[in-house]
């Protein structure tokens, strides 16, 4: 059975709507104070939530937020009076599925209901698969169609099972920490720690008890001793992300930990060894640090034992769409919308645009179209104006239909089957039902694209 459970400060409003859900099959619990809204929550699992925006103790979207930052998957559905249709729009701003206005329809906020109960079965069920596939491979979350990148990753594989010190170069936003994690999660230590280390993040004094760790005493503040992220790492892998940033004082004890396998805590005097994996990142010119004396050249030699680069997204066009598309699925899971394409504008401003953002500035692009627009397609209108007004000359970049389509849209369309397969569990008339074709036409795209529905479905 169901559960919901229903916010709202008038009790005999609220022990009516109660009634009135219990009738319909759903098991429905009353709240009338909004400060122990989470708490109910935390006791009742409910799969959706309906809150009356004006409550005295906490305002609907004040409550809202808490709900959001409690579960950002659980469906919220608000309640407004026509004079608060304003507020009810920020809400879903803010995040609820939809809004119902007072005097409010049993039989719509049935339909509401079972809507938001679907996607949210959906997502979770999209979900559960991206972290199966993630499990499967730790290669799934980098998408790719490229040579170089491809090339890249064949070499991640075969470096995932030694204990070499690896040096990932690239600019800011390409995708170094998850070429990283793929290091390590491919390998033999992948049950073991992986642990990342912003060498950015923190003043030189923090930093340092945070990755060597402290003993009690060692400065004003130490009450105890602290574990440091080399300990915690034991066996597994650490990654300096922007190892350029790491203090200097801080270079020498990490030379001593690549060189000895040793370190002290902060305050000790007493060694520590460091069974660990040196990943490393840097999107600077790290041999120009070292000639300018901000980096330590011995060290850069120490991390610099396998070096891998990988290209920003000028040099990868083709990836684009693939990417696009991929942010596309996981923006409409967690906003709950329905954007299926981009125009052929888009496409074109996309592949023509120098990306000095890279994949991340392409993910931002992507979310931000997702959460402002009502249409189901991405318009030249949706995107920010620095990709618009780019002067980039579309013709000479991009390729021929048949490149395009070999390299983009035939492996975005065998993704996309062969995931709604995985999600039917082999079922295609389910999957054909799902993706608005006939299943002759479905069983065509399998037939094409090699793929074999028996190999989804479960025992």
């Amino acid at each position: 059975m169901t559960k919901i459970l229903l916010v709202d400060d008038e009790e005999k409003a609220l022990d009516v709507f109660c009634r009135s859900l219990n009738m319909l099959g759903y098991q429905a619990t009353g709240v009338s104070r909004s400060k122990v809204v989470c708490d109910s929550i935390k006791k009742l699992s409910p799969e959706a939530v309906i809150v009356d925006l004006m409550m005295p103790e906490m305002g609907g979207l004040e409550l809202l937020r808490e709900i959001k930052a409690l579960d950002a998957d659980l469906p919220v559905i608000v309640l407004t009076g026509y004079g608060t249709i304003q507020t009810a729009v920020e809400a879903m701003k803010g995040g609820a599925f939809d809004y119902v206005t007072k005097p409010y329809n049993i039989d719509e906020i049935d339909l509401i209901i079972k809507r938001a109960i679907e996607q949210r079965a959906l997502y979770i069920e999209n979900k559960m698969l991206r972290e199966r596939l993630l499990e499967q491979s730790p290669f799934s979350a980098i998408v790719t169609n490229d040579k170089a990148m491809k090339k890249l990753l064949k070499a991640v594989e075969t470096l995932s099972n030694t204990d070499s010190t690896v040096l990932i170069t690239g600019e800011s936003g390409t995708g170094k920490e998850l070429i990283a994690k793929a290091l390590h999660y491919s390998g033999t230590i992948r049950e073991r720690p992986f642990i990342i280390i912003d060498c950015s993040g923190l003043p030189e004094t923090i930093l340092e008890s945070e990755i060597f760790g402290h003993v009690k005493g060692a400065f004003t503040g130490a009450y105890t001793d602290k574990k440091g992220y080399l300990e915690v790492a034991e066996g597994g892998s650490v990654f300096f992300d922007e190892i350029s940033e790491l203090p200097y004082p801080l270079q020498k004890k990490l030379l001593r930990v690549i060189q000895e396998k040793e370190y002290s805590k902060v305050g000790d005097t007493k060694t520590k060894k460091a069974n660990i994996r040196i990943i490393a990142a840097t999107n600077r010119e790290i041999k120009e640090e070292v000639k300018e004396g901000r980096f330590r050249e011995d060290l850069y030699y120490r991390l610099n034992v396998v070096s891998l680069r990988v290209p920003p997204l000028r040099e990868r066009r083709h990836d684009v769409p693939l990417l696009a598309n991929y942010f596309l699925t996981e923006f409409n899971a967690r906003l709950k919308k329905r954007v299926i394409a981009l125009s052929d504008e888009v496409h074109s401003l996309m592949m023509a645009y120098q990306w000095p953002g890279n994949i991340r500035e392409l993910r931002n692009v992507i979310e931000s179209a997702v959460t402002f627009m009502e249409g189901n397609t991405i318009k030249i209108d949706d995107l920010p104006e620095d990709i618009v007004g780019s002067n980039t000359n579309t013709k000479e970049l991009m390729p021929a239909f048949k490149e395009f389509k070999e390299e983009t849209i035939d492996p975005m369309t065998r993704e996309y089957v062969t995931t709604l397969l995985a999600i039917c569990k082999g079922n295609v008339s389910k999957a054909a039902e799902r993706a608005c074709l006939d299943r002759a036409n479905f069983r065509k795209l399998l037939k094409r694209f090699h793929v074999d529905a028996a190999d989804f479905r479960t025992s």
